[in-house]
């Protein structure tokens, strides 16, 4: 397949340090030198120097933790898809993480605009006693129009697989013409994200205090929170805004970091 552009990375712990002993990308995918937010692991930014995605474009990206890596990337913007005529933009991410690994990885939103079609594929595998921290998502872009769902659609599927047993299958689909401001759909919210997070020390204070904080977003936001089948749960949030879903995950990294990893908050700076 001819890709529009591909991003590999490959991490591993050496002499107690996480290096990247391993990175490829081409095309339109580009990563930045380490920046070191936290003293103990490295964070990386993940660029994309075309501009936005249109139709027929494909990206792929793998990222591999080795046993003991502890690993953030984060977007450097946000992702936008321009009108596709034919084809999808498409974009397919694998992750893998080795026992004892931690990856943090925030994605600014797709933002997709007027007759934009997408698809989002991602597939996790995870060994017994490995890490994550994923946060995904989606908003309308502007349209002259002033209308709220101008794209055709916007697919995602997500699979979880821990210690080789299936423990996340998602998929959504926002498609316009279904009427997306109605009941068990967006209710008449336009914009959509949700938050995952993995971790064998995630105990029962840390997922109450998480819904305590919450709280004082109920007149902005539907949230539903949800416990894993492992040690982890999916946080789903509809709002209006980005700049409240961002908030709401904000406020979920600083409490998950604090009573489960002992870690201070970190300010990643993008803007």
């Amino acid at each position: 397949m001819n890709w529009t552009g591909q991003l590999h990375l490959t991490a591993s712990l050496k002499n107690g340090k996480t290096i990247l002993c391993d990175s490829y990308y081409e095309g339109a995918f580009k990563v930045s030198r380490p920046v070191f937010l936290e003293e103990d692991s490295p964070t990386y930014f993940l660029i994309h120097v075309g501009g936005g995605y249109v139709g027929g474009d494909r990206y792929n990206q793998c990222f591999h933790l080795e046993e003991g890596a502890v690993l953030t990337l984060t977007t450097q913007s946000a992702t936008k898809v321009y009108k596709t005529t034919a084809l999808p933009a498409k974009q397919q991410t694998t992750i893998f993480l080795e026992k004892g690994s931690f990856l943090t990885y925030l994605q600014d939103p797709v933002i997709a605009y007027e007759q934009a079609k997408y698809i989002q594929e991602t597939t996790i595998e995870m060994e017994a006693g490995s890490s994550l921290l994923l946060t995904d998502m989606y908003t309308p872009g502007w349209s002259a129009t002033q209308q709220s769902f101008t794209y055709d659609w916007i697919h995602s599927d997500m699979t979880v697989i821990y210690d080789r047993r299936k423990i996340v299958i998602d998929h959504l689909l926002l498609q316009p013409k279904d009427q997306l401001d109605s009941i068990l759909l967006l209710e008449g919210y336009t914009h959509f994200g949700s938050l995952l997070f993995i971790h064998e020390k995630l105990n029962d204070a840390a997922f109450h205090e998480l819904v305590e904080a919450l709280h004082i977003f109920e007149n902005e936001a539907r949230i539903g929170l949800s416990r894993l089948p492992v040690a982890g749960l999916l946080l789903r949030v509809l709002a209006n805004q980005t700049q409240i879903i961002e908030k709401i995950f904000a406020i979920c990294e600083t409490i998950l970091r604090s009573e489960v990893l002992q870690k201070e908050a970190v300010f990643y700076r993008k803007y």
